[in-house]
């Protein structure tokens, strides 16, 4: 090859660098051009409700790491209905790891520890987790620590007793409402441990499950009535659970909050970024992903059997407070919160 046409392969290369980034030409290598590895490692995602941070901090550390991973995602778009031909794929695929985002896409694809019907979930290949509320109480796992089953996965709650210490940190609170949807086994659990654990400070709890509707889910045209009944019944706050049906609703669920005068406070990242919550303990979604990954390279890498992963959680939780919707309802963080929180302005801002 003559020296200008090296020439022209280097800036050639060079150019695709700057156009695509690194992150696109690494997910496109091949396997022979990565050291160590005779292919790339094939992992099918299963969603709830379409891609996330998580997946984009997922995808980044396997790329910032070298690994060459394909991934196929499907998405049960809100349906655990949708499950069956997505598990006939998985199966006729035979991917090396099986990823599931939230409790619901888990027990429709996983399902639950010692199932009676084994044969209609995916049972025999490595699985893992993220979006989880409560593994343990969902009986996706045996424990944090045993799994019991290979499958592993990533906690992402700060608990209760942190959440509500936030509540009470940030305002006085004295009495808080959450609103749920009652068919979601993780807003039960949510539930019942916010019954257990409020009392222990001082918070008086309004719980108010959303009505259900003649196709048996629960009804959105609901939740204005059900913010103003929490609103006289004495409710200072609105506490939003890891709850998919209100972070759906979000937006609305949050503006009309604000307009009866209440603040909400989330116990996951989707409300802060897409809705007008005020306040919230949560886990950042795309450094959540990256600690999914380091899950997920010890089962593909290090061929670690699943079971005998704990599962684990981030060490920190960030305290997102959206300036706007404080300064609407006229209710500022205390000065030692400020020195600590991630301040952030609403969508529309």
């Amino acid at each position: 090859m003559s020296n200008h046409n090296k020439t022209q392969k280097i800036l050639l290369t060079v150019f695709l660098v700057l156009a695509f980034g690194i992150t696109s030409l690494s997910s496109a290598m091949e396997p022979e051009d990565v050291p160590g590895f005779t292919r790339p490692f094939y992992v099918f995602a299963v969603l709830w409700r379409g891609e996330t941070e998580v997946e984009a901090g997922f995808r980044e550390y396997f790329s910032q790491r070298g690994i060459p991973v394909r991934m196929t995602v499907r998405s049960l778009e809100l349906d655990r209905g949708n499950a069956p031909p997505i598990i006939e794929e998985i199966r006729r695929t035979k991917p090396d790891l099986v990823y599931t985002w939230g409790t619901g896409t888990t027990l429709s694809i996983l399902g639950p520890l010692n199932p009676e019907e084994p044969e209609k979930f995916v049972q025999d290949i490595p699985g893992m987790f993220v979006l989880v509320a409560y593994p343990i109480s969902a009986k996706i796992v045996q424990s944090f620590e045993n799994t019991g089953r290979p499958v592993t996965g990533v906690s992402f709650l700060a608990s209760i007793e942190s959440q509500l210490k936030a509540i009470v940190d940030y305002g006085k609170f004295q009495k808080i409402a959450v609103i749920y949807d009652e068919t979601s086994s993780n807003s039960r659990i949510n539930v019942e441990s916010l019954k257990e654990s409020a009392p222990e400070l001082g918070l008086e709890l309004v719980v108010l499950p959303v009505p259900l509707g003649e196709n048996g889910k629960p009804d959105p045209e609901k939740l204005t009535e059900l913010i103003q009944t929490a609103k006289n019944e004495g409710a200072q706050l609105l506490y939003m659970g890891p709850d998919s049906f209100i972070t759906r609703h979000g937006d609305a669920f949050t503006s009309e909050a604000i307009a009866v005068g209440l603040p909400t406070f989330a116990s996951t990242q989707a409300p802060l970024n897409g809705s007008r919550a005020m306040f919230g303990l949560v886990s950042d979604y795309h450094t959540l992903g990256k600690l999914a990954a380091t899950q997920a390279e010890k089962i593909l890498v290090d061929k670690q059997n699943p079971q005998d992963l704990p599962v684990v959680s981030l060490s920190r939780f960030k305290l997102w407070i959206n300036i706007d919707v404080a300064r609407e309802v006229m209710m500022y963080p205390p000065m030692d919160m400020i020195a600590i929180a991630d301040f952030k302005t609403s969508p529309q801002n």
